[in-house]
């Protein structure tokens, strides 16, 4: 017996049938046959073509193309139920970023049966990657603080912030879309807190721009808002933490010189806006209600949704304009 079968017999709830589901509800196999007949002809009447998700299965999730153009109408809806129900979006690239480093051999634990939860993939990938982090994207953030244990930085680019963000669910990081990293370097001060030792992340964001209201803030792993004591975070990285949301006027935009400004924006104008063609991606709700930092009082935000637009390498980015 194949693994594949060992795998069917093992979790039979899995190995779903749709024609067994059918007759389990009537019971007849006429009606069954009645029933089948009626969603083959409804189904034929649905504005959705097979090419429009074979685009999206290829362009969002990496499927390959010439596999997909076999399938039919109804395999393919299939597939879109086991990836959008089964996974999830998120889930689903953390599995196939882990499947990548896992075959280069870049994962510490290779025993696969002690992963529970993509929770565990993603503390794994996390220290990976942490790992790849090449010279050029070194020189695209701040570090504030480093040890064995603690590397706290604030992100300089759009790529230093998927990179070192990478495996969270932070609206900063998304993939297919710079707006919210832009967002949020322009109005304030954005940190990245990262356990070396455990793949942890933890993103604090102060808002310095008067327009909006004042916010002091703290995200874990999965864009959840946390209090500060719930963060996990070192007496040190706390104080480093204070002390440059005390001292620093500046947001992390301004921080940049107006080349690397420039540089950013006419990459990103090229990459995305120009280029891409956004097909709907998941879009997670970036930091909404207020928490307190100790000793820091604040008050809800104001946000806008940004209408989305995938990612890049900066040594593409032209010199200048033109």
């Amino acid at each position: 017996m194949s693994r594949i079968e060992q795998l069917k017999k093992q979790n039979p709830s899995y190995t779903i049938e749709i024609i067994d589901i059918i007759n389990n509800l009537f019971e007849k196999v006429k009606y069954t046959e009645l029933s089948v007949n009626l969603i083959k002809t409804k189904r034929q009447g649905y504005s959705r073509s097979s090419e429009d998700m074979i685009n999206e299965l290829v362009m969002e999730y990496g499927q390959d193309r010439e596999n997909l153009t076999s399938k039919s109408y109804e395999e393919l809806t299939n597939i879109f139920r086991v990836l959008g129900d089964y996974f999830g979006y998120h889930d689903f690239k953390t599995i196939q970023k882990f499947i990548e480093l896992n075959e280069r051999n870049l994962i510490k634990e290779n025993d696969l049966s002690k992963f529970k939860s993509f929770e565990d993939l993603e503390l794994q990938v996390s220290l990976s990657e942490l790992k790849l982090i090449d010279k050029d994207l070194e020189k695209q953030v701040i570090k504030l603080y480093e040890t064995d244990e603690w590397l706290v930085l604030k992100p300089m680019s759009f790529l230093a912030s998927r990179k070192y963000g990478s495996n969270t669910k932070w609206c900063t990081t998304q993939e297919n879309n710079p707006d919210y990293y832009l967002r949020y370097s322009r109005r304030g001060i954005l940190i990245y807190c990262i356990n070396k030792v455990t793949g942890e992340k933890v993103a604090a964001f102060k808002n310095i721009d008067t327009s909006y209201d004042r916010e002091t803030s703290f995200w874990n792993m999965i864009d959840n808002r946390i209090d500060s004591i719930e963060s996990g975070l070192s007496v040190e990285v706390m104080d480093v933490i204070k002390s440059e949301f005390t001292k620093t006027t500046k947001p992390n935009w301004d921080l940049l010189s107006d080349d690397d400004r420039n540089k950013q924006l006419i990459w990103i104008e090229h990459e995305y806006y120009l280029k891409k063609s956004y097909v709907g991606e998941e879009q997670p709700t970036p930091m909404e209600e207020g928490y307190m930092m100790a000793g820091v009082e604040e008050e809800p935000i104001r946000r806008a949704r940004i209408v989305p637009m995938v990612a890049p390498r900066f040594d593409d980015i032209p010199t200048q304009a033109g």
